[in-house]
């Protein structure tokens, strides 16, 4: 839970520090969208980082807000689904006017919005997307997070190198029904 917050902090200070410098704030407040999964199958995920994302604006917005301006946070459900991330992102960007998106903490989702981020020139910052094809979109997309190559070489030079660990086996959700795990012995 505590990784979640920081990721979800991270992720809200890199986001408030690009809308800060677009100035395009509307009124007295800076409009950030942020699209998750909040229903459907990986709605955990999504629903602790919206938490960590609202409490990280609260704070922000209790101690002055940024460049003297609140921070209003404009959320969409994708429901666990790549093409409702794209609509929601839609939304954010044409209906709510948003100036910045933190998005989706699944790399597919991350990868069915970041087009239309890029293409209409929002930052969009996702705190837990480690797919490298995410930053690949374009230079208005960012991550928080490691990417999967790092992840993996680091857990397998650490298994090898200080818990000693000679074979592995790991199952996939199509193996198993459940989250991938990994079992070493």
């Amino acid at each position: 839970m505590k990784q979640g917050k920081f990721e979800s902090a991270m992720a809200c200070a890199a986001l408030l520090l690009l809308a800060s410098a677009c100035d395009k704030a509307v009124g007295d407040e800076i409009r950030v969208g942020e699209y998750g999964s909040l229903t459907g199958n990986t709605a955990t995920f999504g629903q602790s980082t919206h938490k960590g994302v609202q409490l990280a604006f609260d704070e922000i917005n209790q101690a002055g807000g940024v460049i003297g301006r609140k921070i209003a946070l404009f959320t969409e459900d994708d429901q666990s689904k790549p093409e409702e991330a794209r609509t929601a992102a839609l939304k954010l960007i044409q209906q709510d006017k948003v100036v910045a998106l933190i998005g989706e903490v699944a790399s597919s989702r991350s990868l069915a919005a970041a087009p239309e981020a890029q293409r209409s020139k929002i930052p969009m910052v996702s705190p837990s997307s480690t797919n490298p094809a995410v930053t690949e979109v374009g230079d208005y997309i960012f991550r928080t997070c490691f990417i999967d190559p790092l992840q993996g070489g680091t857990m397998a030079r650490f298994a090898f190198a200080d818990l000693k660990v000679r074979k592995a086996a790991m199952a996939t959700p199509k193996m198993t029904r459940s989250a991938t795990f990994m079992l070493i012995y």
